[in-house]
C-alpha cells in the first residue's frame, strides 16, 4: 500500500513540475518579448507597396550602351554610365563607393554597388555576426526545424515574399494563454522587423529581374535577388538620381557570373 501511495505521489509531483516548468517557460518568453520588441513594431502598419517593372535592355541595346563597373573582384555589377565625374570613395568587403564633389567638395551625388547575402541565408547564420544571432539563446531559441516551419508555413520562399509577408501580416498580442508554438512565431516574425531595411517606403521590382527598392528621405537602395544573393544599388541623392534615371540604370543592369 505505501508502495503505491509513493508512486501516485511520485507522479503527481511530477506532473506538478511540468507544469510548474512550462508555465514559468511561457511567463519568461511573453516577458522577453515585450522587453525585446518595442512599441514600433506592434503598432506599424504599411500600406500596399508600389511596383517598379524592370525590362532589362536588348542585346542591341546593351551593345550600344556605355556601361560603368565596379572595380572590385569579389563581385560584378555594370549599370547605364551616367558617372564619368564620380570617384572612387571608400570602400569595403561589401560595398563600392562613388562620389561626385561640387565646387566646395561635398558630395552633390553617390552611387554604392554591393553583394550581400539574403536575408534569408541569414536567418540560418546563428554565428555572433548574424543580425539573427538571438535565435540561437535561450529561452527564445528557435530551432532551424522550426525557423524552417514557419517559412514553408507561409510559403516564404525569397526575401521579397518575406518582406510582403511582415508587410501584409496581422500581429498578435501575446499573453500567458498562447501556445508557446505561436510566441515563437510571433517573437520570430517581429525580431526580422527590426532587422529590414525601412519598409515604410517599399517599390517591389518585378518582370525581368526581381527584387525590391526602399527609400528614406536622401537615398534609395535597389536589392536585386539572383544566384542566392543580393545585389545591390543604392543612389544618394534623389534629387540627382530621379525615379526616371533610376528607372534606366535598373534596366540597364547586368549582373556577371
Amino acid at each position: 500500500m505505501v508502495e503505491k501511495i509513493s508512486r501516485k505521489t511520485f507522479i503527481v509531483l511530477l506532473i506538478i513540475f511540468y507544469l510548474a516548468l512550462y508555465a514559468g517557460l511561457k511567463l519568461i518568453i511573453v516577458y522577453c518579448q515585450d522587453l525585446f520588441m518595442s512599441n514600433e513594431v506592434y503598432d506599424k502598419e504599411y500600406g500596399i507597396g508600389k511596383v517598379m517593372n524592370i525590362t532589362t535592355y536588348s542585346t542591341s541595346q546593351r551593345n550600344d550602351t556605355n556601361y560603368f563597373s565596379n572595380k572590385s573582384d569579389s563581385f560584378k555589377i555594370k549599370i547605364k554610365n551616367y558617372f564619368d565625374n564620380f570617384e572612387l570613395g571608400d570602400s569595403d568587403s561589401n560595398y563600392e563607393y562613388y562620389m561626385l564633389y561640387n565646387d566646395d567638395n561635398k558630395v552633390d551625388a553617390a552611387i554604392m554597388l554591393g553583394q550581400f547575402d539574403t536575408q534569408l541565408t541569414n536567418i540560418d547564420k546563428l554565428d555572433k555576426d548574424s543580425p539573427y544571432y538571438e535565435f540561437n539563446y535561450f529561452p527564445l531559441y528557435i530551432s532551424g526545424f522550426l525557423r524552417d516551419r514557419f517559412l514553408d508555413k507561409y510559403d516564404i520562399k525569397n526575401d521579397v515574399d518575406l518582406i510582403k509577408y511582415i508587410r501584409n501580416r496581422k500581429k498578435i498580442d501575446c499573453s500567458f494563454m498562447t501556445p508557446i508554438i505561436k510566441l515563437k512565431e510571433n517573437y520570430f516574425f517581429n525580431y526580422i522587423e527590426t532587422v529590414l531595411p525601412d519598409l515604410e517606403n517599399i517599390t517591389y521590382l518585378e518582370g525581368d529581374l526581381e527584387g525590391y527598392m526602399f527609400e528614406t528621405d536622401s537615398y534609395k537602395q535597389a536589392c536585386i535577388i539572383k544566384n542566392g544573393k543580393l545585389y545591390c544599388v543604392t543612389f544618394y541623392k534623389l534629387d540627382y538620381f530621379d525615379d526616371d534615371k533610376i528607372q534606366d540604370i535598373l534596366n540597364s543592369l547586368i549582373i556577371e557570373k
